[in-house]
């Protein structure tokens, strides 16, 4: 019993020596260079033109509401790619450069090498992430000054006075950067740790980093849109007890990556609340102990 309490005790520092591993060997993998890339496409959105055909009233609305728009979208799609890319090459990289039986050789159990693989892989991906979103959130605050100035000197001129301008000004700020935006994005950020430590368990069982990164790209669009294919498999048949069955034993092979899909709805005004947020937590805490369970099962049965 004390060997079980004392083997816990140190886990966390054998975590967090292997994450640590990782994200040096990912840095050195020069993946960095993709946000510097999305970070000048960021730096570009502030020269696009104000819309000024659609009146002083709404003048930069909608510009704040694409900047936002693009630079989620940025982020989304580069951390799909990256938390993929990057989780599929590691075990493959760690197997070549025979880092793999440096590491098991030592008293490393292997769930704790496994969940150091994806703790590296998510601090990377949650450093990239913090400075897009610090990046897009100076841009909008640039802008949201910029716009917000040139507004009041436009209603000023047409005879507002300051209390009716206020719901016009109030507008401004709404469409900028908002705490509703910021959970989106952590919201988003919850899924794509979930997509990680699928990927890892995906790349305990194939045969190759391509294979893997094939299959865990396709097991995301799955989860995305499995309400809408289990809908069209079973149009017009009815819903059996059956069918149920194999639903539900899909959610829980297949996360519903749908659920954290947030940010873009968020950013447009629809509340997304801390409770909200605390929920998909859990469930994406259970869903990643599950694949790392899992994949600590497969991997014991490997011969290295």
């Amino acid at each position: 019993m004390f060997g079980v309490i004392q083997n816990l005790a140190h886990m966390p520092g054998r975590v967090a020596a292997v994450a640590g591993v990782t994200l040096t060997q990912l840095v050195r993998m020069r993946l960095f260079l993709v946000p510097a890339v999305l970070a000048f496409l960021f730096l570009g959105l502030q020269f696009i033109p104000y819309q000024e055909n659609i009146g002083a009233e709404f003048q930069g609305v909608a510009q704040l509401q694409f900047i936002k728009d693009v630079s989620l979208g940025c982020m989304q799609l580069f951390a799909l790619i990256f938390c993929v890319a990057a989780t599929a090459l590691l075990l493959p990289r760690d197997t070549e450069d025979r880092i793999l039986y440096t590491i098991l050789c030592k008293p490393v159990p292997r769930f704790d090498y496994l969940a150091g693989k994806a703790l590296g892989v998510l601090a990377l991906l949650v450093l990239m992430l913090g400075v897009l979103d610090g990046l897009m959130s100076l841009l909008l605050a640039q802008r949201v000054a910029s716009i917000s100035a040139e507004l009041s000197t436009a209603l000023a001129a047409n005879g507002f006075s300051a209390a009716e301008m206020a719901p016009y000004l109030e507008q401004v700020e709404a469409a900028g950067n908002t705490w509703n935006t910021q959970r989106g994005i952590l919201a988003t950020l919850l899924g794509y740790s979930v997509l990680t430590t699928l990927t890892l368990l995906i790349s305990c069982f194939t045969s190759g980093t391509i294979v893997s990164i094939i299959f865990g790209l396709g097991a995301y669009f799955i989860g995305m849109f499995q309400g809408t294919l289990f809908a069209a498999l079973t149009a017009g048949q009815g819903t059996t007890a059956a069918m149920r069955l194999v639903e539900q034993c899909c959610a829980v092979l297949l996360p519903d990556f749908a659920l954290f899909s947030v940010a873009d709805t968020a950013s447009a005004g629809a509340e997304m609340s801390w409770a909200l947020l605390g929920w998909l937590a859990l469930i994406a805490v259970g869903y990643m102990l599950l694949h790392l369970l899992t994949a600590t099962w497969i991997f014991s049965k490997k011969e290295f």
